[in-house]
């Protein structure tokens, strides 16, 4: 394989400890010519100030970035397109929704011959970009289409026409590799004929393991006693926090996640002086902040598991590496299997929380020497290179 192109909903410079980033950084150590396509970015979001969506961002990536890495090259590049707001499918047919998620002011035909030309293998992450496929095969005939999907899009809150998509995707794709056996459920309840119809496999996420165990300064805001962090993307459940907060005023309640709560909640927070909002932290500072904690909680909003097939996932890894007590809040039961607490009552995640403050130091039966992201990457590259050979 000479060149490979992952469409993927980040920015390079995100440097996420995510699948991947780490895929794209083994194969541009692998000598395989890298592309980190990140996709959607509307035009609207020119007039946004958020990580992925800011007119400056957006211009850079249109012409495309190089990075180094090792002494090898990564580019990342970005298609803008007419794409609306969600909300805008309330009154708009699916079939203009996704004409306007694809189509921009730029030829795509001429987007791919300049960045994309001579790509083997597309590798689509579970986002919007699944939406190119059919394009991506008219376009390059020969060419392997891998689908990674780490979140699966069959949970209330997507949309119908991106679920549609991503089972076409799920259909078309040579190859789907899906993370655990949670997602494998989701997409045997929701996808017909899933079994007979698709090709996949099961390739875990993985952990820098050692980066856990390793001794950091503390961050400012760690170094009030009895600190309770959350580090991650979906959102909480303030309530809870709320109250907990409350209940616990020696307890510190720390929530680091990009997703900005409604204004009202960030008024409340900055009013409560032992509940603390973060609005992000740079991937490389994560390690310090999780070995550093007393308490790792995951308080996901109410019967979210339900909804969303994650499974045990990399945030569950990362605090088992710094043996740090999990207590968790509406997630998987199989969280109880690995040694963590999984509540699912407000009262019973406060008691939880204050239980693990006082045990300290936790070990867990979950077995994460498979999960180092060596083997992770180097599975990965076996079954891109298999898939890619079946011509």
């Amino acid at each position: 394989m000479h060149k490979i192109t992952f469409i993927t909903t980040h920015n390079w410079d995100t440097k996420r400890q995510g699948g991947f980033h780490k895929f794209a950084e083994a194969t541009a150590n692998a000598g395989i010519e890298t592309v980190f396509f990140s996709f959607p970015r509307p035009y609207y979001g020119l007039f946004l100030n958020r990580e992925q969506l800011n007119k400056g961002v957006i211009n850079m990536l249109k012409k495309g970035k190089h990075y180094d890495f090792n002494g090898h090259d990564i580019l990342n590049v970005t298609f803008p397109t007419l794409r609306l707001p969600d909300s805008a499918g309330r009154f708009l047919p699916s079939g203009f929704m996704n004409f306007m998620l694809t189509h921009s002011f730029r030829s795509f035909k001429h987007f791919c011959k300049k960045f994309l030309s001579g790509t083997d293998c597309f590798v689509f992450e579970s986002c919007e970009g699944v939406a190119y496929i059919n394009k991506l095969r008219k376009l390059f005939p020969t060419v392997k289409m891998i689908y990674r999907p780490s979140d699966p899009m069959v949970y209330a809150s997507i949309p119908d026409r991106v679920k549609k998509l991503e089972q076409h995707m799920i259909y078309s794709a040579d190859l789907n590799i899906l993370v655990n056996n949670e997602g494998l459920e989701a997409y045997r309840n929701s996808v017909a004929d899933f079994e007979n119809l698709a090709k996949y496999t099961i390739l875990s996420n993985g952990i820098d393991i050692d980066s856990y165990t390793k001794s950091y300064s503390t961050p400012e805001l760690l170094q009030k006693p009895n600190t309770i962090l959350y580090v991650g993307a979906w959102e909480v459940e303030w309530p809870l926090l709320f109250k907990a907060a409350t209940e616990n005023p020696d307890f510190n309640y720390i929530v680091v996640c990009p997703n900005y709560p409604s204004q009202d909640i960030q008024n409340k927070v900055a009013e409560t002086q032992n509940l603390f909002y973060v609005p992000g932290i740079k991937p490389a500072e994560v390690p310090a902040w999780i070995t550093n904690c007393s308490v790792v909680m995951v308080p996901y909003v109410t019967d979210f598991y339900k909804d969303r097939p994650l499974g045990i996932t990399a945030k569950y890894y990362q605090a088992m590496a710094a043996h740090k007590p999990i207590v968790a809040y509406c997630d998987t039961p199989k969280l109880t299997e690995a040694g963590a607490v999984v509540t699912y009552s407000y009262d019973d995640f406060i008691a939880a929380v204050r239980n693990a403050v006082k045990t300290g130091t936790k070990d867990y039966s979950f077995d994460l020497e498979d999960r180092r992201w060596e083997t992770i990457t180097q599975k990965f590259l076996e079954l891109v290179e298999k898939t890619e050979q079946k011509r």
